[in-house]
């Protein structure tokens, strides 16, 4: 039967491919990223598609294209391209992270092989990998999974045929990096003439990294991530770096079309450091004057004292002549604050609003800012000199793309950011303002973790029938460092809170895994999806009609029973929670079964089995209105596959799986019992019309339009929350407490009859108001909740110039099955320990506890394991797990107070914790512990607090956060110095070298985000000791921490202790003749100085001047002193400045 289907709707396809290759003449091409100059995603000719057709059924996947690998860069389609030997195609271009660039054809389901492909990896070389970037992320480098060859979005001219894109390689023999520029001909594949040409470039600064006043392109560690642009006959090609691995700058750089001679170059920090472009592989923007626009990352802002000094722009939005030179800017006045946290200006694309001069841009800390772009606000220290502040909460980090619509009644712009809620912002062409009263904000599920939503929309027009926003995210989990499922949708773009379709509904809609930064193409009724599963996935009209069974799983979260449990930990609810990694498991016999109740009666039109690989081989599916006397609607005999699609017509409300025959030696196992179909006549009705009002920091009020019935059942959660919490109420509204402030919640209503209950809605949302909380945001990839029922809402700031968490909660604990608590927490995968200073924590209760914490995941019964300092009980470490069992504990004696170091190691899913008072010397606490998660899943490891008590609040700050490992090796000795020229030198000695492959030089000045300032090599001598040296030659005015992360052949990474260097902006002292012939004179800079000293080779002070009188020169003879080399330490006030000296008398 399901041959028959298929055959049939490959039939109605190709009736409908050639209906349409007819109407497509009035469909667009989509040259570059994003649809246009303005990155507005908007294709408003796409004729084709509109809501009535796609739906379930009518609309999904159509055929792939398989790859060589992981597709980065976004798809791009040109209609009507005359191919050598083909005639008129239409054509879709995808290029992979291997550099291979193909040609397809757009429309055929029968055309797999391309017409042309081209791969542009250097001779002898390949595409740099993740590993090749040693220093990035500490470390723990995921933004990418392996190759890194093509990565930002190619641009074509249609006016010549040629297509632009910039490929990667390495010489892995002679560790050269390479980043070509190519001009290809898109009916071919042919390099165009002056094709390729190297890419390089350097500008006259100081900056990290310079060299004889020059500052150059790093083909390594800059990272052309944003879509190229076409503008005049010049092609606009940006950079930034792979997770602030430096020194590195941001870069833009245009090159002659036709020629390739490069043009212009802009470095966004020739005289600082940082400063990357990559907006989240949004492409430059440009106005119809060729003026081009571009965000900044963190980095240096200003020179100087001058915040305003145009030689160091990054937390910026930049308007650039065509020559590259700034004309207006923007740098919000919390710019600090941004750096210290890693929180970027510009992760999302610069978007010019169509026939306007308002452009939209978007900040990791949850702001999106709306500007002039004529006058662009500069920087102010005290007020942002903007048009508007669009705040959707410090857990919107908005890794994601805006778009854009203007149909016939209103004009929207559209941003989903991860950790938050759909929202369609209207545009007033009276105010030229955004109408934020009446934004419209979706209850559908949203991306999660550190990676939003990837957005576009097509329309005829301004025709509202046909306006249609795609989405494109994560199915589950984080895809900011681990790859995952994805999933695409369409949405009614007039009306957010209505989805037309996703391709979770039929499994064989499934894209595959999502590709993070790459937006939906949507051309000539086709929608075009890059994936990191090597295929580019091709969705259109079926042909078919669209299915009147219906989308909602009517048995999602709905009671389950089985006749029999393999083991306690696989009991039957799992079978309807809705995920795909949890499962019940019979014992090992036949008959066994498994049935959901629905709640009441429903006319069910299908029902979804996916098996384990103890799948059943002959089994039965039956309803009942009683779960007593039960009848056969569906039976299977020599069953295989692992998914069954069951289609039907029958009533009940109860729906069973009954097996007779097992397919393996195990016994029945199901991952997911889904059940589809409508209410059945006159039994419990739906609530509809669902909104709510009194919204404010930490309470709601739920509205619905009133049914005959008992009452309700109401849940609600946090977008980030995998389970709903769920009251009841009679009337037909409830007012919920205890919420969050600043944070998005989802919502949905079921109606209970006296014989049974009610589907649950369509599900709203709403967003609680901003607490007035005087702390700065968390860092970038942190996020926040409080978990479980907790009765007085917490919090988590962060302090960037302490490096210092500040952690509020309330909750009854963190114990027993359940727990209650504040997390500050971010995504985690591998190995390593985690430590953390927890300075002091308030006495509300003697069981109150703060510290470190891993969770499987963020529901309240989550295995879990946590090491913590309490106020009246010492150390405990406790865990759970058994995801819903009880916790065990082992704690210490109440004479461990804080300060009090903490440390979780990971290895596997082994879990070993242990305490300090030092931070050195090491206690272990408790057992080492096989908790059964983690093992290379992504966990969720951060810092916990809870008040043991439920209606009061319990403070702790927690600093000196760090992940690492174990020393390969015995560290002597890490030193800095702050020198005279307000650089820093840094030594350190080791010994017991064995397997230690080099050290990382790093610095920070926040203990959360680390710069990398040199990398060098180990020796490997044994038992000998060895000197090593490093010098940062433009370190931060701050107190900057240097560490070394040393890394053994193994690629396992440890780190020392931390050092710390004051530097002012004041004046340095002035040491001279150097070298010194009989004497040497020191004059005070800014400050004065209090003792000077002289110390010889093996560090025994020769000569030591207190100078109290604070003279501001001090003469100090020399001809004591045997010629050689020796140090001089000078103290002030508020540094310590140490040189070398040469004494040649």
């Amino acid at each position: 039967m399901m041959l028959v289907i298929h055959l049939k709707k490959s039939l109605l396809t190709a009736l409908a491919f050639l209906f349409f290759s007819i109407a497509a003449y009035a469909q667009t091409s989509v040259l570059t990223q994003h649809n246009n100059i303005n990155r507005t995603g908007w294709n408003d000719q796409e004729t084709i598609l509109n809501k009535k057709n796609v739906q379930p059924g009518s609309f999904g996947k159509l055929f792939v294209r398989v790859v060589d690998d992981q597709i980065y860069a976004q798809p791009l389609v040109k209609l009507k391209l005359n191919i050598p030997g083909k005639g008129i195609k239409n054509v879709v271009f995808v290029a992979t992270v291997n550099n291979t660039v193909y040609a397809f054809d757009a429309d055929s389901a029968n055309s797999a092989t391309p017409y042309w492909q081209v791969n542009l990896t250097v001779a002898g070389a390949r595409p740099p990998r993740k590993t090749d970037m040693v220093g990035a992320c500490g470390g723990f480098y995921n933004d990418f999974s392996g190759n890194m060859g093509i990565v930002g979005t190619p641009v074509i001219d249609s006016t010549t045929n040629t297509l632009y894109v910039v490929a990667r390689s390495l010489n892995a023999t002679t560790n050269v990096y390479y980043q070509y520029l190519h001009a290809l001909d898109i009916t071919t594949g042919a390099e165009k003439p002056n094709s390729p040409v190297r890419i390089t470039a350097s500008v006259n600064g100081t900056g990290d990294g310079s060299s004889g006043g020059k500052v150059s392109f790093d083909s390594q560690k800059n990272n052309q991530r944003p879509g190229l642009l076409l503008l005049n006959g010049l092609v606009y090609i940006g950079w930034s770096s792979h997770c602030d691995w430096g020194p590195y700058h941001g870069w833009i750089m245009s090159y002659d079309k036709t020629t390739l001679v490069q043009k212009n170059v802009y470095c966004s920090t020739a005289d600082g450091y940082n400063g990357g472009i990559w907006m989240s592989g949004g492409g430059m923007s440009a106005d119809e004057n060729g003026n081009v626009y571009a965000a900044v990352g963190n980095g240096s802002v200003g020179k100087g004292n001058n915040a305003s000094d145009l030689a160091n722009r990054s937390e910026s939005a930049l308007k650039l002549s065509s020559a590259l030179t700034i004309s207006s800017f923007f740098t919000p006045k919390n710019y600090e604050v941004l750096e210290g946290a890693d929180l970027d200006f510009g992760v999302t694309q610069m978007m010019l609003i169509p026939n306007t001069n308002r452009v939209m841009v978007g900040v990791k800390d949850g702001k999106l800012y709306l500007l002039n772009r004529d006058n662009m606000g500069g920087y102010n220290s005290t007020t942002d000199n903007i048009l508007q502040t669009i705040d959707l909460g410090g857990n919107a980090f908005l890794r994601s793309s805006m778009s854009y619509y203007k149909g016939a009644q209103k004009e929207f712009v559209y941003s989903w950011s991860e950790n938050s809620l759909l929202r369609a912002f209207p545009y007033s062409r009276t105010t030229n303002l955004f109408d934020l009263p009446n934004t419209v904000s979706s209850g559908i599920q949203g991306p999660t973790g550190n990676n939003g939503a990837l957005l576009s929309v097509s329309s005829n027009g301004a025709v509202d029938s046909t306006a249609i926003l795609w989405a494109s995210h994560a199915a589950n989990g984080d895809a900011n460092q681990s790859v995952r499922p994805g999933i695409l949708r369409a949405i009614d773009a007039t009306d957010v809170t209505k989805e037309l379709w996703n391709s979770s509904t039929y499994p064989e809609d499934v894209p595959g895994n999502y590709a993070k930064f790459n937006c939906p193409t949507v051309a000539n009724g086709k929608v075009y999806l890059g994936t990191f599963s090597n295929q580019l996935v091709v969705y259109g009209l079926t042909g078919n009609k669209p299915d009147s069974c219906g989308i909602q799983n009517i048995a999602l979260n709905k009671p389950a029973y089985a006749s029999s449990l393999e083991t306690p930990d696989y009991y039957a609810r799992n079978v309807t929670d809705g995920k795909l990694n949890t499962r019940w498991s019979s014992v090992y016999s036949d008959p066994q079964n498994i049935y959901v109740d629905l709640g009441s009666s429903y006319d069910i039109c299908k029902v979804v089995l996916h098996w384990q690989i103890a799948l059943g081989k002959d089994f039965k599916i039956q309803v009942s209105d009683n779960a007593i006397n039960w009848t056969d609607v569906a039976s299977y005999t020599g069953n295989t596959s692992y998914n069954n699609y069951v289609s039907l017509k029958a009533s009940g409300r109860y729906v069973r799986m009954y097996g007779t025959k097992r397919g393996s030696q195990y016994g029945y196992s199901l991952w997911e019992f889904e059940v589809y179909g409508k209410p059945s006549v006159n039994s419990c009705p739906v609530p509809t019309g669902l909104y709510t009002s009194d919204v404010y920091e930490n309470t709601a009020t739920l509205h619905w339009n009133p049914v005959s019935a008992t009452g309700y059942n109401v849940q609600y959660k946090t977008v980030t929350a995998t389970n709903w919490v769920q009251t009841t109420s009679t009337p037909n509204s409830i007012v919920l407490n205890g919420l969050s402030c600043s944070t998005p919640y989802l919502y949905r209503i079921q109606t209970v009859c006296s014989d049974g209950t009610s589907a649950f809605s369509t599900q709203g949302s709403f967003t609680t108001l901003a607490c007035e909380i005087n702390c700065d945001p968390l860092p970038t990839r942190w996020s926040t909740q409080d978990i479980g029922d907790v009765g007085t809402t917490g919090s988590a700031c962060y302090n960037s110039t302490t490096g210092t968490f500040e952690l509020k909660g309330s909750g009854a604990d963190i114990w027993d099955t359940q727990d209650a608590f504040r997390f500050a927490y971010k995504t985690l995968v591998g190995n390593g320990d985690i430590k953390a200073r927890v300075v002091d924590i308030d006495n509300i209760n003697p069981w109150n506890k703060a510290g470190i914490m891993v969770r499987e995941s963020l529901d309240p019964s989550s295995r879990h394991v946590f090491i913590a300092l309490t106020s009246g009980n010492g150390v405990a470490f406790q865990r759970r797990v058994t995801t819903g069992g009880y916790s065990d504990n082992d704690n210490t004696a109440n004479t461990n107070v804080a300060p009090q170091w903490l440390k979780i190691n990971i290895t596997g899913t082994t879990y070993t914790a242990f305490k300090s008072t030092d931070g050195l010397t090491w206690t272990q606490v408790g057992p080492a512990v096989d908790a059964g998660f983690g093992g290379g899943q992504p966990v969720y490891a951060g810092l916990a607090i809870t008040s043991h008590d439920y209606a009061t609040l319990s403070t702790a700050h927690i600093d000196n956060y760090s992940l690492g490992g174990v020393l390969p090796l015995k560290l002597i000795s890490f030193t800095g110095h702050l020198t005279l020229n307000k650089t820093v030198d840094l030594n350190w000695i080791t010994t017991l070298e064995t397997k230690t492959k080099y050290f990382i030089v790093e610095r920070t000045t926040d203990f959360m985000n680390f710069k990398t300032i040199d990398t060098v090599y180990a020796e490997n001598n044994g038992e000998f000791t060895q000197n090593y040296a490093a010098k940062d030659m433009n370190p931060l005015k701050s107190i900057n921490y240097y560490r070394l992360r040393i890394v053994d052949m193994d690629g396992q990474v440890s780190y020392s202790p931390v050092v710390a260097i004051r530097v002012t902006n004041a004046k340095a002292p002035l040491m001279y003749p150097n070298p010194a012939n009989g004497f040497v004179n020191i004059a005070q800079g800014t400050e004065s100085m209090r003792q000077i000293t002289i110390y010889n080779v093996v560090g025994k002070a020769v000569i030591r001047i207190p100078n109290a009188t604070s003279q501001s020169l001090v003469n100090i003879p020399t001809n004591t002193l045997a010629n050689g080399l020796y140090f001089v330490e000078i103290r002030t006030p508020q540094s310590v400045y140490r040189d070398k000296l040469i004494v040649h008398n």
